[in-house]
């Protein structure tokens, strides 16, 4: 019997290292990608108001319509769970590239929100995919750390990437080229992701329609309670932090603007950010696999809430730099904590959607935030990054009560038992 099992161990094995593959394969790509995209990423905002002309507010609406493509592209990632993982990613990132080209071709501000709206229709879509691609392709005891891995390398990317945005700039003397080589660098590694491996089974998929994509919606949404809180709580934490449009909109705005900093500080800083937030995904993988996902966004959130109001009074590189270290670490905590949340709370056949409702819910909330956020900015520069650190208490607040309401649910089961 030993001897008859021990092909199919090795085919087994095979079958596993050519899924794991799939975890390098996406993470070092990512890294590509998210290099590219930090190329111009750091300096979008200074981009939209120095060179396209737009104003405070027409950031904010800017930030509005793009995350708002956020939220329907969410509802498009189930398409993943028709077609295939594979398909949506290699596909995505192709017209990722091309409407990054767009971008940097924009001559107003509408067109330029229209690009950066496309971008991140199709991010929210493919993204999901690539989460539920790395969620399959190891064992579920492992996800929290593959999850970081990729989480790890695609954001190793935007640590070098603002310090070369810099350098390009003063060589060429505008943001707009930064995006030409963006493009560049990311059809190279939608060419490179041709070599995935499917993990959708095919007697999984089916044929993709608005009625089949509302159906799995549907079907992800009834399969847990706990996944739906998910949900609400990542819709509150994801307004109340957008307030500031994220630390690529008032964030930089304001650091040149009242904290002080020249642009080659700018770059030097943009380094310092991703280097904590790269140095956090990994340990904080670790930590969800050890304690859960609830204790870390316990800590995580009022970690960042409280970065958030100490910027608004940070002047200097030294100071802003020190306050943006623990909102990286807040950050990375959160987002690392709610993707393995949505990832253990979703089966196989809607993983995928689950993960681009999340992305929905987040995006889409951030996006009538952002506009507001744009609004006050124009009155206070400072009341933004103040209202946003105490709206996160709500966060907090729903945390404590999805907590609640899964002890009492895991209580009444034992009991039923």
């Amino acid at each position: 019997m030993q001897k008859s099992d021990e092909p199919l161990r090795l085919l087994a094995g095979v079958g596993q290292l050519r899924l794991g593959m799939n975890v390098l394969v996406l993470s070092l790509t990512s890294f590509a990608t998210s290099f590219s995209m930090g190329l111009w990423l750091w300096y979008f905002s200074l981009y939209a108001v120095e060179e396209v002309g737009a104003s405070s507010v027409e950031l904010g609406l800017i930030f509005l319509v793009s995350t708002l493509c956020f939220f329907f592209g969410g509802f498009l990632g189930f398409l993943a769970d028709s077609v295939g993982r594979k398909n949506v990613i290699v596909v995505g990132t192709s017209l990722y590239s091309l409407l990054t080209l767009a971008m940097g071709l924009s001559k107003s501000w509408i067109t330029l929100a229209l690009s950066l709206a496309g971008i991140r229709l199709i991010h929210s879509c493919y993204f999901g995919s690539m989460l539920a691609m790395t969620a399959e392709s190891v064992d579920p005891s492992r996800r929290g750390m593959a999850l970081s891995m990729l989480n790890l390398l695609s954001f190793a990317g935007l640590v070098p990437a603002p310090y070369v945005g810099s350098w390009l700039h003063a060589f060429y003397g505008s943001y707009q080229q930064l995006f030409a080589v963006s493009a560049m660098l990311t059809s190279l590694m939608a060419v490179s992701r041709l070599i995935l491996r499917e993990t959708l089974p095919l007697e999984s998929r089916g044929k993709p329609s608005l009625r089949s994509i509302k159906l799995k919606m549907l079907d992800a949404l009834s399969s847990s309670r706990d996944l739906k809180g998910v949900l609400v709580l990542s819709g509150l934490y994801s307004f109340s932090s957008s307030l500031t449009m994220g630390i690529y909109g008032l964030w930089i705005l304001y650091a040149t603007e009242v904290a002080g900093l020249s642009t080659e500080e700018l770059g030097l800083w943009g380094a310092i950010y991703q280097a904590a937030f790269m140095l956090t995904v990994l340990p904080a993988g670790r930590l969800a696999d050890k304690v859960g996902f609830k204790k870390m966004l316990f800590i995580g959130i009022p970690v960042e809430a409280l970065s958030c109001l100490a910027f608004a009074y940070a002047r200097g590189l030294p100071l802003v730099a020190s306050v943006s270290i623990f909102d990286a670490v807040g950050s990375a905590m959160n987002i690392i904590a709610l993707e393995v949340a949505v990832a253990h709370l979703s089966d196989s056949a809607h993983r995928a959607g689950a993960l681009s409702l999340y992305s929905a819910a987040y995006y889409g909330s951030s996006a009538p935030a952002s506009y507001v956020g744009g609004h006050i900015y124009s009155y206070s520069k400072s009341m933004p990054f103040i209202l946003s650190a105490s709206l996160q208490t709500l966060s907090i607040a729903t945390l404590i009560v999805l907590s609640r309401g899964s002890r009492l649910r895991l209580q009444a089961l034992e009991k039923a038992k």
